[in-house]
């Protein structure tokens, strides 16, 4: 084929003659519009688990050749790249997730109207499109100096917005469409049990559902709840009044329902009255976050009676939950939360959260009474936090584009391309900040933050790095090498789960230490006067083999009063001297279970110099033998949280199909319902089914475990929730992995269910009686929380539908019933509302999806 000669071509054709082999803007620019690369993941099970086969396809749909030299292509990828099969390209590891494809001297160019492929091993498996990252890009460079352009096709966006389903978002990634892509692995001891559900599949999964008319109720559910005859109806003649010291939560229901607020009267009839009063519950008083609400139909009234402003917050939440269109039912309730701390933790590191998400975020937990919100400042990708001294955190470590060196920004990890996106560069201003606290504060909700420390510390490092050229290039040693936390002549050799080279911070530098005295007291100062700082979280977690070959910790190893001798030793050192840092400025301490323990030991409780310590207990993959971490910390002394992540972890997809969104490392996927029947007073008989799908008992998992009773179970404080976001990318996308799984989650926290396992009492589940209790709380958000969140603005997950079709007659069904299904039978042209006492004729094929206001969820199809 003939290359078309043009002025593009010519200047291209020039300089690819020269020695300088760079491409200039404007023909890398082109290219990017020209080029059109998909990724195809072509088989799972080649290797057993070891690798997978993939292909880049690239055709030239312009009319320019692509030269033979002067380009590279830059690109985010989870998986290793152990193998090219191909003379023309190799692939190198650049450091995280971003990976380089060059031209060697064997490629003659890509002419116009030409396509090529090439073929790759990567490490373990892909098996949805949400593993592929967007936004590759051409890179072209020369003597240091380089410019870049994004690779159209590969963009996430269209018209400026992302879309919220991976299908839409990521078209470039070919469709999944046999077993051998959707599959982990084929090996003679392991088969992945996984294939995505059918519409008759998901039928029979939802077949125990039912709608349940007229439903009344409240999430999470209370203690006690009776429902009466009658029901109240709210006009503007309404008063709400209120007892000293119940202000606040007087004022906060009388903004919700556009009532007048006053103080108390003796006035009976068409008042909320909001005010002391004990609660026993079981024949005992509860003294914290209790409330009695009782909404008296033949009186005319309504009365919040709670120990605490707390319990009085809560019961406004309930008395919120039964308003339907003016209407409340009469009821009487009875309520205190199972556990203190009920929590849920945002990663705003890896793709940020502005601070309206946040906002909208917190309203919902404080609607579902969740009290602990866990905030994920600063991880490898992103440090999100203003602190006025350190400017440079957010100067560089806030930002992502093409910078090589990371003196400007941080790479392009995540898929955020040359220049960065809206949602991967961000970070909260310490007026933001002030204010998330304010409204956290007003809603009962405790801000927790984290800052990891000392792996997942990229942001962190690269930042400090960058102060220290700048101050050292002013001459200013001292000051340049005061928060410094790399020891560069280290040439310790490791690669981090999320393949980072270069992200511990140096142990043994004293600066380290500064580091992190620094940055505790401005988050301490950034607290006061709106709600004081009680516990700093350090993380902890996924920390690799650094600092082996450190000449710092060699120094250190043979100068110390610790009896430290060894790399080994320094996890530990590290932990206990953030301890006594973070108790000089009055801190609790909070860590992730790994950054608590040591090949399988729990550090010593008393080594820590602070009041309290928790852990968070997220690793529990059954089969591995580590489900007992949590009972282990806690008859060690330390505060637990479940955070376990085969319940808990809404990074996970909803399915396990691959254009569902989401990691799947720990289960292949995660629904609402696994969540809401999480057991918390007998962690191993939550135990299920491997990771690859193969049932695994209770039995198996305690037999495995070094720690098989929890003997302290006061050092259980409660249950998180967690959202990872690397593959979330939008405020949308992060809704969706989020709600409804935190709602099932909050029913855990708040409210002990009579079908639950107690290890303690030697009580096993309940089936029949957790199906029925779901069937209620499947029918309270399919008829009425979704529509609340639908007006409120929350894009919560859509379910996929089930349906089969029997004599030509189609049948459908919900994860949530009340929750609007549609069909088609013109391939999605037209939609129609399913209606199940009328089901309608069909032929053909027909398409089905769930909608709510003018959202809808993946489509799937029945014969």
């Amino acid at each position: 084929m003939k290359w078309k000669t043009t002025a593009l071509a010519l200047a291209v054709g020039a300089l690819c003659s020269s020695s300088v082999f760079a491409l200039p803007q404007q023909a890398l620019n082109q290219f990017g519009n020209d080029v059109d690369l998909t990724y195809t993941v072509m088989d799972n099970t080649q290797d057993e688990w070891r690798t997978f086969r993939a292909k880049i396809s690239l055709n030239n749909q312009g009319a320019t050749a692509l030269p033979a030299t002067g380009w590279s292509i830059w690109f985010s990828h989870i998986r290793e790249v152990p193998t090219v099969f191909s003379d023309q390209f190799t692939i190198t590891h650049v450091n995280g997730d971003i990976f380089k494809l060059e031209p060697t001297a064997a490629f003659a160019g890509l002419p116009a109207g030409q396509a090529l492929d090439v073929e790759f091993d990567g490490a373990n498996w892909q098996v949805a499109k949400s593993d592929v990252m967007p936004n590759w890009y051409f890179v072209s460079e020369h003597e240091g100096l380089a410019v870049s352009a994004l690779i159209k096709s590969t963009s996430n966006s269209i018209d400026g917005k992302v879309p919220v389903l991976p299908e839409a978002e990521l078209p470039f990634v070919a469709d999944f469409a046999d077993a051998k892509q959707w599959k982990r692995y084929d090996a003679p001891s392991l088969t992945d049990a996984y294939d995505p559900f059918t519409a008759e599949q998901r039928f029979e999964r939802n077949a125990s559902l039912s709608k349940i008319e007229d439903v009344v109720g409240v999430v999470p559910a209370p203690t006690q709840m009776t429902v009466g005859e009658g029901a109240v109806a709210l006009d503007a003649d309404w008063v709400i009044v209120y007892d000293a010291g119940y202000e606040e939560e007087a004022a906060y229901l009388g903004e919700q329902l556009g009532l007048t607020v006053a103080p108390w009267s003796p006035t009976s009839a068409k008042v909320i009255k909001v005010g002391w009063g004990q609660v026993s519950l079981n024949s005992r008083s509860v003294w914290a976050d209790a409330y009695k609400l009782t909404v008296d139909a033949a009186q005319g009234n309504i009365k919040i009676a709670a120990v605490d402003a707390a319990g009085a917050f809560y019961a406004v939440q309930s008395l919120l939950q039964l308003v339907d269109n003016g209407n409340v039912p009469a009821v009487q309730i009875t309520d205190a939360p199972r556990f203190e701390y009920r929590g849920f933790s945002l990663d705003a590191s890896r793709n940020f959260r502005d601070r309206e998400t946040v906002l909208r975020l917190l309203d919902q937990m404080a609607r579902f009474k969740l009290n602990k919100l866990h905030l994920r400042l600063a991880d490898d990708e992103g440090w999100r936090i203003e602190m006025a001294s350190l400017p440079e955190l957010t100067e560089v470590g806030s930002r992502r584009c093409h910078d090589p060196e990371e003196r400007t920004c941080l790479l392009p990890f995540l898929g955020a391309g040359p220049d960065g996106t809206a949602d991967s560069d961000g970070f909260y201003t310490a007026q933001e900040y002030r204010e998330i606290l304010t409204y956290a504060a007003e809603r009962n909700i405790e801000v927790i933050p984290e800052l990891d420390m000392p792996g997942h510390a990229h942001a962190a490092v690269k930042a400090m790095e960058a102060r220290y050229h700048r101050l050292m290039d002013a001459g200013k040693q001292a000051e340049a090498e005061e928060f410094l936390l790399t020891d560069f002549e280290d040439k310790s050799d490791y690669l981090s789960v999320q393949l980072f080279t270069d992200n511990a911070m140096n142990v043994c530098m004293e600066s380290t230490f500064s580091f992190v005295d620094q940055v505790v007291g401005e988050l301490a100062a950034l607290h006061q006067g709106v709600q004081p700082l009680k516990t700093f979280h350090f993380g902890g977690d996924e920390v690799a083999g650094a600092w082996k070959n450190s000449p710092a910790c060699d120094a250190f190893f043979a100068n110390n009063d610790k009896g430290i001798t060894s790399p080994d030793q320094l996890s530990q050192y590290f932990v206990e001297r953030v301890a006594a840092i973070t108790a000089n400025h009055g801190l609790n301490l909070g860590g992730w279970e790994d950054g608590l323990m040591h090949n399988g030991k729990v550090y010593p409780r008393a080594n820590m110099a602070n009041a309290a310590v928790t852990g968070n207990a997220w690793q529990n993959i059954w089969e591995w033998g580590v489900a007992d971490r949590a009972y282990n910390m806690a008859n060690n002394g330390f505060k637990v949280i479940y955070n376990h992540a085969t319940h808990f972890y809404f990074d996970h997809p909803y399915e396990p199909d691959p254009n569902e969104r989401g990691y799947y490392w720990a289960p292949r996927y995660t629904d609402t319902r696994k969540t809401f029947s999480y057991m918390p007073d007998d962690v191993f008989a939550n135990a299920d089914f491997t990771r690859a799908g193969a049932p695994i008992t209770k039995e198996e998992v305690v037999a495995s475990a070094g720690v098989k009773k929890l003997e302290r179970p006061e050092n259980v404080a409660g249950l998180q929730s967690s959202l990872w976001a690397e593959t979330v990318r939008t405020s949308e996308q992060f809704e969706g992995m989020v709600f409804p799984r935190i709602i099932a989650m909050a029913e855990r926290a708040w409210h002990t269910a009579a079908w639950e396992a107690n290890d303690a009492q030697a009580k096993p589940a309940d089936d029949a009686a957790r199906d029925a209790d779901y069937n209620r709380f499947a029918n309270l958000l399919g008829q009425h929380v979704f529509a609340d969140l639908e007006v409120e603005g929350i894009d919560f997950n859509l379910p996929v539908p089930g349906a089969k079709v029997v004599d030509g007659v189609l049948h459908a069904n919900s994860a949530f019933p009340g929750l609007a299904i549609e069909y088609s039978q013109d391939n999605g042209t037209s939609w129609q509302v399913f209606d199940a006492a009328n089901p309608p004729a069909v032929a053909g094929n027909v398409l089905l999806r769930t909608a709510s206001g003018e959202r809808a969820s993946r489509t799937t199809s029945v014969q």
